[in-house]
């Protein structure tokens, strides 16, 4: 029996509207985040009466491409989002711009003037004789471009999903004429696999080094960033893992991608990592380094310390060249697929030990690794009994009853310290936290896009109250579609990161004016948003709330109320910011 997009196949003559929606759905796409407006109304239009599509309208453009990128990460597949020309468009580029910073997949979409009205002032017009919105894009995505004509559409999207989609991923954008769409082209069909090549290669006698090195390593190590994750390697990470045997550490994006209660799990290195983390990956004791899907950029490295690199032989795994030894010189160079690059080398791994090789790690006659409250900072603060709750507290009561299969958002502030360093994550559960470009509000609308991409998995938001004002309408969106997310709202009366960095930065008069002069009531605005909503204050309360809201199935908000004056781990980031490079906090 023929479908519809097989009948498709069968014609020569389509409208560009509809050549363009055939191939996102060929590529898997399922989900338009967005804003309709007069310059894309067509396209919009198409979206809206698809049946095998879905359009979700969020309350801002930023919100759109966020879902979008929250959906991309999750789901590790192309995102769409768009939005109307002039301010729709621009409302896109900060979301844009993180996905950029990540790495992450996405389809942007913006309307244009009609081809006749080009270069006249036409209303929203975002053309190169004034606002050029293709420009605006260039320096945040792979690929951007302006459809002239129907005929182009096909060549110009080809090439952007393309680029999306290979090599390390990224935001393509495309900006098409309102008349364009419903003119007629011909078009022959191009399945995705005849105009994306697999990027699955990789250098055979590197990968033979690399293991030979492993092999011999008697205190190896692997660094895993957030690559690990995007490319689905957590299985061959772990298998690699336990055959050598090596300690492990994530980056601040890669957390999760390694559970974090494993033996041999030293949990995050860098950015409010851990001591443990810190010691091994730049102590003298390692001396092999493997490091995948990780670029070594400032968070992950105590702005990129001398003793990370030095007595080590380093070995890196990274899709694009240009982030191989862009920071440490490197020993052994793996470019490639991070998935495919581990597969192989556990391949030659075990095909050297059949042939009776013994791995040389030393690290199962070395003491085991400190478990417990003990392995964090203020182990004291994670089981204090004191009114209002301490955010180390409810962090641990948050680990005691996240199911298995958990997502965690996490946004960009203090509460992000918290969550790097108290919240231990387990097998099967996944971490989401925009770094790269660090985007305030990322947090509130990215879970809405990671549970429409995973309906069966929990989405766990977490959040500052600055953050929850900067995009909390977006709620509003989650209620509308019947999205189930759970944002948890940590709720500190200020911008925590910045109140408590400038108190280390300039201790005589640090910065007050990020304290709020008017305490909000979040549980109120949610709860006349129409999601269920609890209040958290002190300890013992969080787990039965989060458990409530999971067996709610609907949008849900708890409205954690912490004790402001408890600061979160910052004072690494605070050395770089003051200029005292490459030395971490001991």
């Amino acid at each position: 029996m023929t479908g519809p997009i097989d009948a498709l196949a069968q014609r020569t003559e389509w409208t560009a509207l509809e050549v363009l929606l055939r191939y996102l759905k060929a590529e898997g796409a399922e989900v338009v985040f967005g804003i309709p407006g007069g310059l894309l109304h067509p396209f919009f239009a198409a979206v809206d009466a698809d049946p095998e599509l879905r359009l979700v309208i969020a309350r801002h453009e930023e919100g759109a491409a966020f879902m979008a990128d929250g959906y991309a990460r999750v789901s590790r597949r192309l995102a769409v989002c768009a939005a109307t020309g002039g301010p729709g468009a621009t409302n896109l580029v900060t979301g844009v711009a993180c996905a950029f910073a990540d790495g992450v997949p996405l389809l942007v979409i913006t309307g244009q003037v009609a081809t006749p009205d080009h270069g006249r002032g036409a209303l929203q017009e975002t053309g190169r004789e004034g606002i050029d919105i293709v420009e605006m894009f260039r320096p945040i995505t792979k690929y951007t471009a302006m459809v002239t004509s129907a005929a182009s559409l096909a060549r110009h999207l080809r090439r952007a999903l393309r680029l999306a989609l290979t090599g390390r991923q990224g935001p393509v954008h495309l900006n098409v004429p309102l008349d364009l769409w419903r003119e007629p082209v011909r078009e022959g069909w191009f399945e995705p696999d005849t105009y994306r090549p697999r990027t699955t290669a990789f250098d055979r006698a590197a990968v033979q080094q690399a293991a030979e090195a492993l092999l011999d390593a008697r205190y190896p190590a692997l660094l895993a960033g957030s690559g690990v994750y995007s490319g689905s390697a957590e299985g061959q990470l772990m298998a690699l893992a336990e055959l050598l045997p090596a300690r492990v550490a994530t980056s601040p994006r890669g957390k999760g991608s390694f559970p974090e209660d494993h033996p041999l799990s030293l949990g995050v290195l860098g950015f409010a990592g851990h001591a443990q983390a810190r010691e091994t990956m730049l102590g003298d004791t390692v001396d092999v380094l493997l490091t995948a899907g990780s670029s070594l950029n400032e968070t992950t490295t105590y702005h990129w310390s001398p003793s990370l690199r030095a007595g080590k032989l380093l070995l890196q795994i990274d899709i694009d060249p240009d982030r191989v030894g862009r920071n440490y010189p490197v020993d052994i160079p793996l470019v490639g697929d991070v998935q495919t690059i581990l597969t192989e080398l556990l391949y030659h791994l075990h095909r050297a030990i059949r042939s009776g090789r013994t791995p040389s790690s030393r690290w199962g006659t070395e003491p085991a690794l400190v478990r417990g409250h003990e392995r964090f900072r203020s182990p004291a603060l994670r089981v204090s009994d004191a009114v209002p709750i301490t955010p180390q507290r409810w962090r641990h009561e948050l680990e005691e009853v996240l199911p298995p299969g958990a997502v965690i958002v996490s946004d960009t502030g203090g509460h992000t310290l918290f969550n790097l360093h108290d919240l231990c994550l387990r097998k099967g559960q996944s971490f989401v936290l925009n770094l790269g470009f660090a985007s305030m509000g990322h947090g509130v609308c990215a879970p809405i896009g990671a549970a429409l991409a995973e309906p069966s998995r929990p989405v766990i938001a977490i959040v500052g109250d600055a953050c929850f004002t900067m995009n909390g309408m977006e709620l509003v969106t989650a209620v509308e579609y019947g999205i189930p997310v759970i944002w948890i709202v940590e709720n500190n009366y200020m911008h925590g990161i910045t109140f408590h960095g400038s108190k280390l930065l300039t201790p005589e008069r640090p910065l007050e004016c990020v304290r709020a002069r008017r305490q909000l009531d979040i549980a109120g605005i949610a709860r006349a948003m129409g999601l269920a909503v609890w209040v958290v204050d002190r300890p013992g309360q969080l787990g039965d709330a989060v458990c409530e809201a999971i067996r709610a199935q609907g949008p849900a908000l708890i409205d954690v109320r912490v004790d402001p004056g408890v600061p979160p781990p910052l004072e690494d980031r605070a050395l770089s910011i003051a200029g005292q490079h490459g030395s971490p906090r001991e």
